[in-house]
Parts: C-alpha cells; structure tokens; sequence
C-alpha cells in the first residue's frame, strides 16, 4: 500500500456495487415470489408427470435462486461496510499525510517522512548553521515519528482492503455463480478509454457502441460515464443520476459509521456529514419540483464527484448543451462550496437562461436554444467559512490560495477540458456558441483554462475580477472585441490590484517608520508589496481588466436595457450581486440586474443589447 495509491483510491465505488448488489437482491426476490405462488398453486389443475415436473424444477430454481440472493445480500454488506472502513483508514492515512506536508516535511510514496531541505535551509536563515544543529536533530527525529505513524496508517489500510477482498469473495464462492458464470471475453462492452482520454477518444469510443451496450454502461458502470468529457450531456446526466441515489445512501451510512466510531465532534464526523451535505445539495438543484413553474427546464447533473480533489465537484446544466445554439459555462470563485452553494448557482443559471432566451426572442431569433452552466469543477479557496467553523487552519491555507494562482491553474485546465467537451458531444451542424463566464476568483480560473491550449470558447465575461492573467483577448485566444469585464464601484476585489500598490507606496515614504519600513526590514534592501507584486505580474493574475482598454467594460449601475423594450434595470452593488435577480415581479418571476441583463446579451450572441459602462 502507497501513499499514491491511497489518495488516489475511490471507495465510494465500492460501496455503491454493494448497493447495487443489494438492490438486484431485492429484484430477484420480488420476481421469484409470485413465479414460485404460481407453480404450487398449479397443483389444482395441472396434474400428472408433466406437472410434477414443472414444479421439481421451479423448486429448483426457487432453491438456487435463493443462494443467489443470499449471496449477493452478503456481499452486498461486505461491500459498503468494508467501503466504509477502507474510507476511514484512508482519511487516517491522508490526515497524517497532509500534516506532514503541512509542516514541510517530505513524505515517500512508502510512507517514509524526512526532513527537508527546505527545512534545513530555513533553520540556517534563521538560526545560523551552529544553532540549528540541535533543532536540526530535533525535525530527524520527529520525522522518524511520524514515519512509524504513516506507515501503520498504510498497513492498517492494507489490512482493510484484503478484509473486504476476502469477504467478497466468501460471498460469490457459491458453486451457483461458478455455474452460471459469464465469460467476460464474450461480453462485447468496447475498450473503455483511459479516464484521461481525450474527449475526441471518448467521444469516438462512445459512438462505436450500440444503444444496448450504451444503456448497459450506464446502469452498471455509471461512474465511469457521468464524469466523462466528450460523452453526450443526457447519457452523463442519465449515468449521474443512477448514481446519486446510492452515493447519498452511502454517506448516510458512513455518517453514522463514523459517529460511533469517532464521535460526532471528529473531523471523520465532520468530513462525512460535508459529503452527505454535498449530495444532498445538488439532489435538490437537479429534481423537478412538484408544482412545475412556466418555462421550467430540465436540469441535467454533468458532473458528480467527491473524491478528486478537497471538496466535491458538481456540474448541473439549465437545458441541454448538446442541443443548444448558445452555450455558457458559469465559474464561481472564494468561498463556494457545494453545498452551499449549487443550488443558488442553478437558480442564477435559470435566470441567466431565461433572459437570454428573451433577448434572442425580441431579436426574431426564438428558435435558437440555451443552456447555461453552473460549474464548481475545482477546489475554490475557502476562507470566510472555514474561518466561521472554526477552522483556522483551513482559512489560513485558503488566504495562501487566494493570493495565489495555483488553484485557479490546476482548475482551468479542468475547465479548459470541459469545454472541449462541450464541443466533442455537440449535436448541432454547427459548433456551439460557447461563452465562458467568471466571478471572482473564477475568473482568473476561467482566463487559466482559455490560455491552456485550444478551446471552442468564443467570448468570455468576467465580473468581480482580480485578474485573468492576460492582457488582452489574444492572450486568451478571443478575438478582439470578444472579452467583456463588469466590476461594480463599490466591489472590495478592486483591493486585490491596488492594495499591494497602495501599501507598496510605503517603500519609498518619506516618513520616518524605523524598523518597520519596508526598505530597511531584514537590514535593509528588502522591496516588498508593489515590486515584488509588479515583477511577478501582479501575483500572477495580470492586469487590472477593469481598468484594461483591451477589454469590452460593460455597465453595472441601473440602467435601461437596448433590446427594444427600454426595460429598467437595476444595478449591483458589493462582489456578489452581478448574477442575482433583483427581486420577483407581480408573477414570482425573478427579475434580472443590469449585470444579468449583459452577459445574457453576450450568451446570447447578441453583444449590441450590451451596456458599455458609462
């Protein structure tokens, strides 16, 4: 067992299999009781050798039937119990892992923790090398601890999955499946990409199977379709939805295992009770509500997964995308999570949606479709709401997220992959019309995912922006005119570029602030802030698009709309306004800000209904 291997391990797959399997037990019985009513019942009127044996056989039947039954119901409990144990030893592995590298230790693959050198060379900076020496021996032995603590981890998790492999394999030993076998080789199912295909190769793998092999995949192997790029948007909904109703019953599960195990004030507890939240949350963004509202869309679930990253990932579309004209893709940044916040990202999609479809109606274009995305594919920053948890730690490492572009980079080129997916799975003659959409720190995700290599994406929107690293639309791969920015006056993210200009103007102050002057920090000759953020173009975000000429700047503050109606529109105000209503008309319909109003404009390939800022 490896380090690799445990974080890389997925045991909410094996706990759905045991539910599988428990629900084909319950199938089973239910088909066999009244075929088995039947044939004793035919005692009354089909009588002689032919009758008794038709009974002999269907007693047969009902017998080794039974056994398959039973079998699967015991590997059924195998399966999510040993899911739920495997799960545990793996938070434990990961927990001490994670510590370790916290505190900048390396940690092996094999579970070995050595002190590093970058450890070492901080002691020397600090201490001196004479001093160091002492706590230098100190980290040697403390990584000698935390080895021995690791590497029981990993055999404690080892010793875990071979209790569940051995279990499972009690439960099918009987002589009835040896029978009854099937040859996997006679299986005709296709070769099933790599998870890292190209969504090219998925898509051609997906199109040489036929629409029962199709059907097949996505009731039995659903986890390997519903997050898959290039697939088309109803068969990875339809594979996800197969999926959820056993994931949330594995985590009420391993909630409560946990409870009893750990107690609810653990962080298993907590971890547990985040994830079930998470399921719960985008359950209610994808079904249907009893009393169906006007102009209802169906939602389809593109994206469902809890073990990829720190947080779970979900996908949930207004509409289908394979089958729209126009096409957006809605990237959040700080502080969403799931289950926070899927749900309102889905009603802010609709809204979005439904006041495309109006501008493209008052146009004369009302045939043409829309579906808009709500898209939390990558591990945002947390701060405030870990902070509000209690979770100092957690705000802290976020603080170092958020200055930083690390996560905006390794979630764009999820980003970047997903709209090439976009583009594989489409239906129409022609491309889709894809706009990319960010708030925040999504932004600079999204302006990461269109520089990393080709893209089908033909404007972009950003909104509360601290940067998109580019310049201009070319960087991006727009062309001119294609890239719009909005930020409101009163929207604090504006800090993100002018404070550590504003707070850098200190270095050369001419007031007297002693030791604490920039210039003379650390013995002087130390420029901090507003250098070292210039030389590392502004922390790697770019410039200010709000203040860039390159960029199409749109109007945030009330207006009336130029789509022929002179609607009036009401402005935003603070970071999070720009993509919710600004209250409901007479009918309960949500009404749209100025800020909704423009990017449906640009979703709507309609960009002279924009509002350029006054």
């Amino acid at each position: 067992m490896t380090v690799s291997r445990s974080r890389g391990w997925k045991p909410e797959t094996l706990g759905l299999h045991g539910i599988a399997w428990q629900l084909a037990a319950a199938k089973i019985m239910r088909e066999l009781t009244p075929v088995t009513a039947a044939a004793a019942d035919a005692g009354d009127y089909w009588v002689g050798g032919s009758g008794d044996t038709a009974r002999e056989r269907v007693a047969t039947i009902h017998t080794d039937t039974i056994k398959v039954a039973d079998a699967l119901n015991t590997a059924a409990t195998a399966a999510t119990t040993g899911a739920l144990d495997i799960s545990a030893h793996r938070q434990t592995v990961l927990k001490h892992v994670d510590d370790a590298l916290a505190n900048t230790f390396d940690v092996a693959d094999d579970g070995t923790v050595s002190a590093s050198k970058k450890m070492y060379t901080t002691l020397v900076a600090r201490l001196g090398a004479a001093m160091s020496m002492k706590a230098w021996g100190m980290l040697i032995s403390d990584a000698a601890d935390r080895t021995i603590t690791v590497q029981k981890a990993l055999a404690d998790l080892r010793t875990a999955d071979q209790r569940c492999e051995s279990a499972i394999r009690e439960a099918f030993s009987d002589k009835v499946f040896a029978a009854n076998a099937v040859d996997p080789s006679k299986v005709n199912l296709g070769q099933i990409p790599a998870l890292d295909a190209s969504v090219e190769t998925n898509r051609h793998w997906w199109n040489t199977l036929t629409e029962a092999e199709q059907a097949q995949f996505i009731s039995t192997y659903p986890d390997l379709i519903g997050n898959r790029d290039g697939i088309p948007i109803a068969d990875r909904d339809a594979a996800n939805r197969v999926r959820l109703p056993g994931m949330i019953a594995l985590a009420e599960a391993e909630q409560s295992t946990v409870a009893a195990q750990f107690g609810t004030d653990s962080d298993e507890y907590r971890a547990a009770t985040t994830k079930l939240d998470d399921l719960k949350a985008v359950d209610k963004a994808i079904t249907k509500p009893t009393e169906v509202p006007p102009g209802w869309v169906d939602r389809k679930l593109i994206l469902l997964d809890t073990t990829a990253g720190r947080q779970t990932r979900a996908a949930v579309s207004v509409g289908d995308p394979d089958k729209a004209e126009h096409v957006a893709v809605v990237t959040p940044g700080l502080d969403t999570r799931v289950r926070d916040d899927i749900t309102g990202m889905t009603s802010e999609a609709d809204l979005l949606n439904t006041e495309s479809k109006r501008q493209l109606a008052l146009a004369g274009r009302g045939t043409e479709d829309v579906a808009t995305v709500a898209w939390i594919g990558y591990d945002t920053p947390q701060v405030k709401k870990v902070y509000a948890e209690g979770e100092y730690g957690a705000a802290l490492e976020g603080l170092t997220d958020v200055g930083s572009n690390e996560r905006a980079a390794e979630g764009g080129q999820a980003l970047n992959r997903f709209y090439n997916g976009l583009e594989a799975s489409h239906q129409g003659t022609e491309p889709p019309h894809i706009t990319a959409v960010g708030h925040s720190y999504g932004s600079l995700t999204t302006g990461m995912a269109l520089q990393d290599g080709d893209h089908p994406v033909t404007d972009m929107v950003v909104y509360g922006s601290p940067g998109v690293a580019a310049a201009s639309p070319g960087e991006l791969g727009l062309e001119d005119g294609h890239a719009y920015v909005m930020r409101t006056d009163d929207d604090p993210i504006k800090w993100a570029q002018d404070g550590p200009k504003i707070a850098g103007s200190f270095n050369d102050s001419p007031v007297d602030l002693g030791p604490f002057n920039p210039r003379v920090l650390q013995g002087g000759g130390v420029p901090v802030l507003a250098d070292v953020w210039g030389a590392s173009d502004n922390g790697g975000f770019g410039p200010d698009p709000a203040t860039n000429s390159n960029f199409n700047q749109l109007e945030t503050g009330q207006s009336l709309s130029e789509d022929g109606e002179k609607r009036p529109l009401f402005g935003a105000f603070g970071h999070s306004d720009y993509p919710r209503a600004a209250g409901t008309d007479a009918e309960g319909n949500p009404i749209p800000r100025v800020t909704t109003y423009n990017i449906a404009a640009v979703v709507a390939g309609l960009p002279d209904n924009a509002i350029g800022k006054r």
